[in-house]
């Protein structure tokens, strides 16, 4: 039931707001009564942070393993952000929810949410030095090319039309060539 509750709090995020959703909101998307939230959640904040910890969470876990692969920097890229891209073609709501709501919500409860951001940030970060260092990707500001990397790969949810004429398959091996092959080629 947890689960479920998540999940659709998730969905009236992203279609209602953080604010612009209610416990009985949640609840009635379920099929319980609102009083029952409360025995899995102590509050709509505890579900927001959670829906957005859950979101970042497969992301971390993914990228952590490429990065310890004994495949070349250029490879764990290439993996990397098909995962990131694929994951958020198909599983969106905790990064579309960050980026409707950011500004709404006090600092304390994103605090979670921002800092398993930042380790994952860090993981590419390691993933474009190591490339620089061993000369396969040109000599960038790896600070830079993350923040320009993430930004071609987050922006993807405003776009995308799950109905449209490309997969996320098709999308995502299209974003990894622009990057790898064509930004990053030495």
């Amino acid at each position: 039931m947890r689960l479920e509750l998540l999940h659709a709090a998730a969905k009236l995020f992203r279609k209602k707001g953080f604010h612009g959703t209610s416990m009985q909101d949640i609840a009635e998307a379920v099929g319980i009564l609102k009083g029952s939230i409360y025995y899995h959640f102590n509050s709509k904040n505890e579900i927001f942070r959670e829906v957005l910890v859950r979101g970042i969470n497969p992301v971390i876990f993914t990228a952590e393993m490429f990065l310890k692969e004994d495949i070349s920097p250029r490879e764990k890229l290439r993996k990397l952000l098909h995962n990131h891209l694929m994951y958020i073609l198909e599983h969106n709501d905790s990064l579309v929810i960050f980026f409707q709501e950011r500004e709404k919500i006090p600092h304390g409860e994103l605090e979670s949410y921002l800092q398993k951001r930042s380790r994952y940030e860090e993981t590419l970060k390691i993933i474009l030095d190591e490339g620089v260092k061993s000369g396969e990707f040109p000599a960038v500001d790896v600070q830079l090319t993350m923040f320009a990397i993430f930004g071609m790969c987050n922006w993807v949810v405003e776009w995308y039309n799950p109905k449209g004429s490309k997969s996320a398959e098709e999308i995502a091996a299209h974003m990894v060539h622009l990057i790898c092959d064509l930004m990053l080629k030495v």
